[in-house]
C-alpha cells in the first residue's frame, strides 16, 4: 500500500509533510507531522499535544535537543495509536512508541524556551520506517513523495 507525503516548498526549502490521525485514548484528531529522515525518533510537539491533549504519562526520556538552544523536556508512550490512510481511502492502523513533549515540564523552562517548543514541528523520524517496514520514496523534480510498504 501507498500512503502520500505532501511535498511542500516554502521559503526556498521543500518540506515533506506527512498526515496521521491519532487513536490515542481520549486523543483523536490530525496531526501534520514533518518528515525527518535525520531524526531517529518520532516526536509528538507541544502543539499538537495540547491541542489534542494528549497525556504526558509515559516515562520520562531523553530531552529533544538539535532545535535552537537548549533541550525540550519529553515523554515516551509506548503505544501511541494513530492511522494513516491511503489515496484509496484504505486504512492502517498503527502502534508504535512515540516521543511527547512534556507539555506541563515547559512551565519550568524560561519564556524564550516556552516559545521555541512551541514552534518545534511533530516529526516522523526513522524509527517509523523501521517499525512499519516502509520506503520513502521523494521525487522532488516531480513534486511527488511517499511511503510504500515493502
Amino acid at each position: 500500500m501507498i500512503f502520500n507525503i505532501d511535498l511542500i516548498k516554502e521559503a526556498g526549502a521543500e518540506r515533506l509533510l506527512f498526515n496521521i490521525v491519532s487513536m490515542h485514548p481520549h486523543s483523536f484528531g490530525g496531526i501534520i507531522s514533518v518528515v525527518d529522515t535525520g531524526s531517529p525518533r518520532t516526536i509528538i510537539s507541544a502543539g499538537a499535544a495540547s491541542k489534542l491533549k494528549i497525556s504526558a504519562t509515559g516515562e520520562k526520556a531523553l530531552p529533544i535537543c538539535g532545535f535552537g538552544r537548549g533541550s525540550i523536556p519529553c515523554r515516551k508512550l509506548d503505544k501511541f495509536k494513530f492511522i494513516i490512510k491511503s489515496p484509496e481511502g484504505k486504512t492502517k492502523s498503527v502502534e508504535m512508541p512515540v516521543y511527547v513533549v512534556d507539555v506541563p515540564a515547559l512551565n519550568n523552562l524560561s519564556q524564550e524556551m516556552r516559545i521555541s517548543a512551541y514552534q518545534i514541528d511533530t516529526i516522523i523520524g526513522l524509527d517509523f520506517l523501521i517499525s512499519q517496514k516502509m520506503r520513502l520514496i521523494a521525487d522532488f523534480k516531480n513534486n511527488m513523495a511517499y511511503f510504500e510498504e515493502i
